[in-house]
């Protein structure tokens, strides 16, 4: 069957998949054309599944089609679609041909399957605006890094939070109200594929779902399925529990400290983070130790070991105004629904 597909849009849905499937794995750049009813595509990087609505201006066929997303990103390199404002698609069933100016495309039909997933009676988790459920979920997976794992819980009051723990620091998101109880952890690999791809859209709402196990959003023509592992650990959420002081402090001379020694010093270099009634970040590298003086101060002595490029990478997504909170254990920076929570080494009066 002979369709013609607007340029533009399979231009949208190459750059979508690629930042959707990653670099990671080779093997799941591709994306697969099918058709139900309307043209359209599924992806997937290896734990998320994502259906995409493509075109309706196709005639039907029954074929599965694999095409590398890396062949499309190279055929659409400077490819000027107001010059050829549509693409010529040719479903046979011996393969697909696709032609574009003065190149063709032509995939062998094989007995592929395309990723899947079943929506078993999926129940509402929240309806929440895509610009705040991106920005709080990088927040909430910014420390992590690749085997890590995010998680995805409501606490007491029926609200959902991200929360991640590593490099002694706890970080802690709050998306809005929930209409069900979850608690389900996501790869930190797919959290990041699911950032990148849904900043492309323009859709100003998103809503979460529970397909069983596992945490669908629904877009405007889109599904993704996110596996996810149920997490049986129940986070307690608790910023209200006792602070020996708190205060309102201003992060820019902390955030220029952190840029300093971010491009001075090793990344493995041990770095303190000192508050009492001389506050100061102190670094030990080698033979060298280095101090920059800080203008807070605090009634108690706190010595916080940090990691300093992972701290940067927190306080470049908050406010530069904050409230920090002290105790014993532990100091909580809070930004609005964002928290910052890090373990204290030493503690003195």
């Amino acid at each position: 069957m002979e369709g013609w597909i607007p340029t533009k849009r399979l231009k949208k849905v190459v750059e979508f998949s690629d930042k959707f499937c990653g670099n990671v794995e080779p093997i799941h750049r591709y994306l697969y054309l099918y058709f139900d009813k309307f043209l359209k595509v599924s992806i997937t990087d290896g734990c998320a599944v994502a259906d995409i609505f493509f075109s309706k201006e196709f005639f039907p066929f029954k074929k599965v089609y694999k095409i590398s997303i890396q062949h499309l990103k190279g055929l659409l390199k400077g490819f000027d679609e107001k010059k050829s404002p549509v693409v010529r698609m040719l479903a046979l069933d011996e393969g697909l041909k696709m032609d574009l100016e003065n190149m063709s495309l032509n995939v062998k039909a094989e007995n592929e399957e395309k990723p899947s997933f079943n929506l078993k009676n999926p129940i509402l988790i929240s309806k929440i605006q895509l610009k705040k459920f991106l920005n709080n979920l990088d927040f909430c997976s910014i420390t992590s890094m690749e085997g890590d794992l995010v998680n995805i819980f409501t606490n007491d009051k029926k609200e959902l939070w991200g929360w991640f723990h590593g490099y002694n620091m706890g970080v802690y998101t709050c998306f809005g109200k929930s209409e069900v109880t979850i608690s389900r952890s996501i790869p930190y690999v797919t959290v990041r594929h699911i950032i990148k791809s849904l900043s492309l859209i323009s859709d100003e709402e998103i809503s979460l779902y529970l397909n069983e196990s596992d945490i669908l959003i629904k877009g405007k023509g889109m599904n993704i399925n996110l596996c996810s592992s149920i997490d049986p650990v129940r986070i307690k959420v608790n910023f209200d529990k006792e602070f020996l002081e708190y205060q309102k402090i201003n992060l820019k001379e902390l955030k220029r400290i952190l840029n300093k020694i971010y491009t001075s010093l090793p990344s493995n270099t041990r770095i303190y983070l000192i508050f009492g009634k001389e506050s100061y970040i102190l670094a030990e590298d080698k033979n060298t130790t280095i101090t920059w003086k800080i203008d807070l101060k605090f009634k108690y002595k706190y010595l916080i070991e940090i990691n300093p490029r992972k701290l940067r990478s927190v306080f470049s997504r908050i406010n530069e105004n904050v409230i920090i909170k002290l105790n014993n254990k532990k100091v909580l920076f809070q930004d609005n629904q964002n928290y910052l929570e890090i373990g204290i080494k030493e503690f003195s009066k």
